[in-house]
């Protein structure tokens, strides 16, 4: 009577063909690029990265104007103008012929009021010359800084495809393992009838059907919690992509391909080395605070330059903008500037300077060992996988042999329920295991080819 209740294998293929056709079309069935492509456009640590890296390249732009020369210009044009006045003023009233003074004595006088057109151009031209490197040592640290920016960007973009293929194994290892714990359920049930109808005509004990009840209880209590795994998982990719979590997805399966069996640990640490950004980020810090230090020091020795001002001034506004030939005065100069003692500022920044350095270097060397560590553990994962998959495909074999021959054999009355259920038990465990062991690898080849470096590549 149960067995009607099963629908033929041919009507659940369609059917699954059917929905998985109309889950594709309304764009909730993503293939792995898909999920990445949508987290390089909607994760907002990489957008802030994006926008640090803009202000980096600015700042190298500003670094060149102090090699740049100065260029300013001023145009004014105004009228004086002072009403009538009364003041006492010094006023000439006799000279000394034998001193040879003039004379002045504080008089009162009256003033009439008066106006006067003023006009005014300036161009003036200014550079520095030489200041032991500082400017262009200057520049050099804006550089370094700014190919930091670069490899923190590299390291944003790989940590989305990391984060994103991580979550998207862990959504079909939860996937996978809700469909072997429902198989095992259908085991069970079917299990659970069996022993009913053979409890029925008499040929095995109640205890029997109290076994197999217990045994189809656990593996729902284990579909149960795999379901709410699998919802979660859901969420977390939603999540990774920058989405709401309970955005409906669902997502394709990847076949990946492992490393060759003549892939050394030694070679993949030295590509990593080579590789990985959030090294050379360090690198790049520890070079621009070693620029910094240099720029700091430079600042107790002299700073040599010139300057050039051509300068028009008239009450006429036609003698300022024509006869270009006359009305003008130029100045010529150089100057050196040297800071004596500006308040241990200078000492300061080189202290600072060099903080900075030491930070960086201790970042670049505990980098560098945590990087060692992520790949040694990743690239033993993924060596333990080789020999674990033959393991599990042969505890798998023995599995599915060993329930077969269990329900033969009580089948007959020949064995027992008990053999029954640990056959049903191993045969789950054996498929999960597998699942799971699948899974755990390819989650490892995304850590190990984030640690390399190379995760970005191999995704497009």
């Amino acid at each position: 009577m149960k067995k009607v209740m099963f629908i033929p294998a041919t009507l659940t293929l369609a059917m699954l063909l059917f929905f998985g056709s109309a889950l594709a079309q309304n764009g909730k069935t993503m293939t792995l690029d898909e999920c990445i492509n949508v987290a390089l456009k909607n994760n907002s640590q990489l957008k802030t990265t994006t926008y640090q890296l803009d202000r980096s390249g600015s700042n190298v732009k500003a670094s060149y104007s102090t090699i740049l020369p100065r260029v300013t210009t001023t145009f004014s044009s105004g009228r004086f103008i002072q009403g009538d006045r009364t003041v006492v003023t010094d006023v000439p009233v006799g000279f000394d012929s034998t001193r040879g003074q003039a004379i002045f004595e504080q008089t009162e006088i009256t003033q009439d009021g008066s106006s006067r057109n003023s006009h005014f151009a300036r161009i003036s031209y200014s550079q520095t010359l030489f200041n032991f490197g500082r400017n262009w040592n200057t520049i050099n640290q804006a550089k370094a800084s700014f190919d930091a920016s670069s490899h923190r960007l590299a390291t944003a973009r790989q940590n989305v495809h990391a984060e994103v293929r991580r979550r998207y194994f862990e959504l079909l290892k939860a996937v996978n393992l809700e469909r072997e714990y429902r198989e095992a359920v259908e085991r069970s049930q079917e299990q659970l009838n069996r022993t009913k109808s053979m409890y029925e005509i008499g040929s095995v004990a109640q205890v029997d059907v109290y076994r197999s009840e217990v045994t189809l209880g656990n593996d729902q209590i284990n579909l149960l919690t795999q379901k709410n795994i699998v919802q979660i998982a859901r969420g977390n990719l939603n999540v990774a992509m920058g989405r709401d979590p309970e955005t409906p997805i669902d997502v394709a399966e990847v076949e990946v391909e492992f490393f060759p069996e003549d892939y050394t640990l030694e070679q993949a640490i030295e590509i990593a080395e080579e590789n990985n950004p959030e090294l050379k980020r360090f690198e790049d810090e520890m070079q621009s605070a070693e620029y910094g230090m240099k720029v700091a020091k430079a600042a107790y020795w002299p700073s040599i330059g010139v300057n050039v001002s051509y300068t028009r001034n008239n009450t006429d506004f036609s003698r300022v903008y024509g006869e270009l030939d006359k009305n003008f005065n130029i100045s010529l100069g150089a100057q050196i500037d040297f800071n004596i003692f500006n308040g241990l500022s200078d000492a300061a920044e080189v202290g600072r300077q060099s903080a900075n350095y030491s930070i960086a270097r201790e970042n670049w060397t505990n980098t560098k060992r945590q990087l060692h560590l992520d790949v040694k553990q990743a690239f033993l994962n993924l060596e333990a996988f080789k020999e674990i998959s033959d393991i599990n495909e042969r505890n798998l074999r023995a599995a599915e042999e060993e329930y077969r021959l269990a329900q033969e054999r009580y089948r007959v009355g020949a064995g027992t329920q008990l053999e029954v259920t640990e056959a049903q038990v191993s045969l789950t465990r054996a498929r999960v295991t597998l699942v799971r062991a699948k899974y755990d690898a390819m989650i490892a080849q995304a850590q190990l080819e984030a640690a390399m470096g190379t995760i970005a590549q191999q995704t497009q």
